[in-house]
């Protein structure tokens, strides 16, 4: 004879049914060159759209300023969006835009989906500010940069947020 709590409570909400094919999925880990040429491109766009302006603040092109200056007016903004757009895609997708065009996503170690704060504060705030240290800094970028050869291919800051890059 089943037992009450074999047969189940009638009268219990009914339970959720949770589909968790997609986290069976095996993550292929990105490959090095495809990581680099995601970092080059995402901050070659921000850098050039910020270019007018850093020379307007160089003073490197008087000659120029009566181009530079409205260049930067538009720039400037087009980059903060930028900028915007892509803490937006790494909150939603784990992706930014040019993690998307190499066709490569930020995840949890595990291969869930990565947490905001988790993502934005401890992959990218965290690490900037500790770069930003005089002496400590540019060892720290060193190294963060040297552990992606290790065979799991995660950096420091992979490691700090126990992220990994897979392929999406």
């Amino acid at each position: 004879m089943e037992s009450a709590d074999e047969q189940g409570n009638p009268y219990a909400a009914p339970a959720t049914v949770i589909d968790t094919a997609a986290e069976d999925v095996p993550r292929v880990l990105a490959g090095r060159v495809e990581r680099l040429g995601a970092v080059i491109v995402d901050n070659l766009m921000v850098s050039a759209l910020l270019f007018p302006g850093y020379m307007l603040l160089l003073e490197a092109a008087p000659a120029w300023t009566h181009v530079l200056v409205p260049a930067a007016w538009v720039a400037t903004p087009l980059a903060l969006a930028l900028v915007g757009i892509n803490i937006f895609l790494l909150v939603r997708d784990g992706q930014t835009v040019a993690k998307r065009w190499f066709g490569l996503r930020i995840v949890r170690a595990d291969g869930t989906r990565c947490a905001a704060a988790r993502l934005l504060g401890m992959r990218y705030v965290l690490p900037t500010l500790i770069a930003a240290l005089p002496c400590i800094g540019p060892l720290f970028s060193l190294v963060d940069a040297l552990t992606i050869f290790r065979d799991e291919r995660r950096c420091l800051h992979d490691d700090m947020a126990d992220t990994i890059v897979v392929n999406s």
